[in-house]
């Protein structure tokens, strides 16, 4: 009896120890490699092509406007696969991973033979192809492994992380444009030049992905019944609507992910166009600003690895409010018949830092927020949450490359970019002033 009574009191403690196991679970290493791999490379195909983008445009005829459609819908399509996410990825990633790197593969082919073909709109369709299936096999199943495989005290960490990760591939991305800006050789008709590389290139990186991922094993999902579906009975009580907090931290999503997006497109213009900066040289600047945002967010990361006292959500406002201010640093205050100083290359640059170092971790602790508050009402919201945040994020990231490099192309553009990016910040921070909303956001 006094054996049984021990046992049947130690297993609340046992149970306790395992569900402390449980939390601390790290996400699978191979498979998770791969997907920060994923990407790595992706983002840096997606900012590749910013330093030649208007010129290739040009080229072919196109305006500045055009070529901001290029760089949009290199993530817009992605829209159109996420309510396809949860069929996609029921059983397995890989098959979706698979198709992901295909498409990416032939979207880079299109776009290396827009040239040759002399079409504006087989670029637009290479990058629409590219992205088509990164809303469901890249944003969301980043987001889908996270809380299918990795223990709730490493989620936020790792979601971070790979925040940190896309940041690296985004300022590789120029840096590589760099590189290529050298090349130039013809293969019969076909061209290979600053212009077309970068297609090429990227092209024969996802087809090296592809030989790769055989290798790499499908992980367990150790958490997927975390949390309980709905019953039949049940389904009209479950809430599948976010409600204020989630929606404030999805609408900080896009306001970040806009911010990236309107200050990358509109710096290749304006260090170019006012500054008279090279290609070689404004793809080094771009990478190097996303370089020192990838190294900022590791270093709150840790910040709060060490401190756990420290809420996300002053990361987030302070990020917010940090961009609202900096911005100002990227406004040119001289007549418009006056040529720029080097005073005001030195300032853009300090400022382009400052906000993009600011963009960057807010994202991803808003990203964190967005999904935790989803996931604490119910399984269906969470599900919910992360398709929207990857919705939201591709929705900022599409328009702001737009608006980014149209405005910049036009009279004044160097203002009216920055005067974006104030505006999105500064809007964001208005919410907060909803009655109640920034200490519901606090017990998250």
């Amino acid at each position: 009896m006094n054996n049984g009574t021990k046992e049947l009191a130690e297993t609340p403690r046992l149970a306790l120890v395992a569900t402390e196991e449980d939390d601390n679970e790290p996400m699978p290493r191979a498979f998770g490699n791969y997907v920060l791999l994923v990407t790595f490379v992706n983002l840096a195909n997606y900012t590749v092509v910013l330093p030649t983008a208007h010129n290739y445009s040009a080229s072919l005829g196109g305006s500045g406007w055009f070529a901001g459609l290029i760089v949009a819908v290199a993530l817009a399509p992605g829209l159109l696969s996420l309510p396809l996410a949860p069929r996609i990825l029921r059983s397995r990633y890989k098959p979706g991973l698979a198709a992901l790197v295909v498409l990416c593969a032939m979207g880079n082919a299109c776009y290396g033979l827009g040239q040759l073909a002399g079409s504006l709109w087989l670029l637009v369709a290479g990058q629409a192809l590219r992205a088509l299936l990164w809303g469901a096999c890249g944003r969301a199943l980043v987001q889908h492994v996270v809380y299918a495989c990795c223990g709730k005290s490493r989620r936020s960490a790792w979601t971070a992380r790979q925040g940190n990760i896309g940041f690296f591939g985004m300022g590789m991305g120029p840096v590589v444009a760099a590189g290529l800006s050298k090349v130039s050789f013809k293969v019969g008709a076909l061209s290979v030049d600053q212009y077309t590389a970068p297609g090429w290139f990227f092209c024969v990186v996802w087809l090296l992905m592809l030989l790769v991922l055989p290798l790499i094993p499908e992980p367990e999902r150790r958490f997927e019944t975390e949390f309980v579906r709905c019953t039949n009975g049940e389904e009209r009580k479950c809430v599948v609507w976010p409600d204020g907090k989630t929606l404030w931290c999805l609408f900080s999503v896009m306001a970040c992910a806009g911010t990236v997006a309107v200050w990358e497109t509109s710096a290749a213009i304006v260090t170019q166009r006012y500054f008279g900066w090279s290609v070689w040289t404004t793809s080094l600047f771009i990478g190097a600003v996303f370089f020192s945002s990838m190294i900022g967010g590791e270093l709150v990361r840790c910040l709060l690895k060490r401190k756990p006292s420290l809420h996300e959500l002053d990361v987030t406002v302070t990020g917010l409010a940090m961009i609202l201010i900096c911005s100002s640093m990227l406004y040119n205050y001289l007549p418009s018949s006056q040529s720029p100083t080097h005073s005001y290359e030195v300032t853009y640059a300090l400022g382009s830092i400052l906000v993009l170092n600011a963009a960057n971790y807010s994202r991803n602790y808003s990203v964190a927020m967005a999904l935790r508050s989803a996931a604490s009402v119910s399984g269906e919201m969470k599900d919910m949450a992360v398709g929207a945040q990857a919705a939201f994020m591709m929705t900022g990231r599409s328009g702001g490359a737009l608006l980014g490099m149209g405005l910049a192309a036009m009279p004044g553009g160097a203002n009216a970019s920055a005067g974006l990016v104030t505006g999105i910040s500064g809007f964001c921070l208005l919410l907060l002033a909803v009655p109640k909303l920034h200490s519901a956001i606090r017990e998250v």
